[in-house]
């Protein structure tokens, strides 16, 4: 058998048009797509210390979570630390401290959470690039103390 086929100009024309149609369509939609991961590869994000300061003795923060930015342009997601280790401050052993440097896109959230040894104090702090504090909170004895801020934009 042999099979025919209509390849008269009218109907090559439809099937090309149709063709081109569906071509810019999926370039228009891959093209957004690489737009949006351009603009999360250059959107701005600070370096942030999370401290955690606690006064009244005690090794390790029961309970520790914050949040952390996987790569530029993401929200950040919480990281949960258990039994975080801390860090005498100098020769008083009454006080000591927990920190972690994370990244945080401009203009999102950034929050830490911890809870200290019963009839603990803890203090947290939110810094940015180590030196500027934008939330600063101190808790009640062996209960949990929460920072959160929103980072701000870069200047232009």
């Amino acid at each position: 058998m042999h099979r025919t086929t209509d390849l008269s100009p009218s109907r090559l024309s439809s099937r090309l048009a149709v063709a081109s149609s569906l071509m810019v369509l999926a370039c228009g939609l891959a093209g957004c797509g690489a737009v949006d991961s351009y603009d999360k590869a250059i959107s701005d994000a600070w370096a942030v210390t999370y401290e955690i300061e606690v006064s009244g003795g005690g090794g390790t923060l029961d309970a520790v979570s914050y949040l952390e930015s996987e790569k530029r342009g993401d929200p950040g997601s919480p990281v949960e630390v258990e039994n975080a280790m801390l860090v005498v401050e100098g020769k008083d052993s009454s006080r000591s401290s927990w920190s972690v440097d994370s990244i945080i896109t401009a203009q999102a959230e950034a929050a830490v959470t911890a809870t200290p040894g019963e009839g603990s104090t803890a203090t947290c702090r939110i810094l940015l690039d180590g030196q500027k504090a934008i939330a600063t909170q101190t808790g009640a004895p062996g209960e949990p103390v929460e920072c959160t801020a929103i980072t701000p934009a870069f200047e232009r």
